[in-house]
């Protein structure tokens, strides 16, 4: 909301000094920014009683209970889930940040997945398939589309009053 605030008078600012024509431009750079930030923002890592779900910005990694063999934090402080001896998943969401060297999150995040494999395995192996689809963030995504129609309408406005 802040942004979108910031945002607006940023425009208005530039409007005001060197006119519509140039203030409007601010408006896909910022739905362009906020499609981007929206993306990061929604990464996570959900436990559920039978899968782990890990949110990246573009892939969801859908992980039964039964392929994970533990967690780790590697040495750059990112989050992983091993899955055997040459696969693992890196989760954005605990991607060994500055604050996460004070915070500690991702090792947090380490202790309690490692806690929630030991609390027994999911009793059915029926769907033991690791699944990865497309992450889906409807405000990113509609805030990317909204760049792209006012970047659009923006040149063809430009290039039909140009002439004027």
């Amino acid at each position: 909301m802040g942004l979108g605030i910031g945002m607006l008078a940023a425009v208005l600012k530039v409007t005001s000094v060197n006119g519509f024509r140039t203030g409007w431009q601010g408006v896909p750079i910022y739905l362009a920014v906020a499609s981007v930030m929206g993306r990061i923002a929604g990464c996570k890592v959900i436990l559920r009683d039978d899968a782990l779900l890990v949110v990246n910005p573009l892939r969801t990694h859908i992980v039964p209970k039964v392929l994970i063999r533990g967690a780790s934090v590697s040495d750059d402080g990112t989050l992983e889930v091993n899955l055997d001896e040459d696969r693992s998943i890196a989760a954005f969401a605990f991607g060994g940040s500055l604050v996460d060297r004070f915070r500690k999150t991702s090792s947090g995040a380490e202790q309690e997945i490692n806690s929630w494999l030991r609390s027994g395995r999911a009793a059915s192996d029926a769907e033991a398939d690791l699944r990865v689809r497309w992450t889906r963030c409807m405000p990113a995504d509609l805030a990317f589309v909204l760049c792209g129609v006012v970047a659009g309408a923006g040149a063809i406005w430009m290039a039909l009053s140009s002439g004027a």
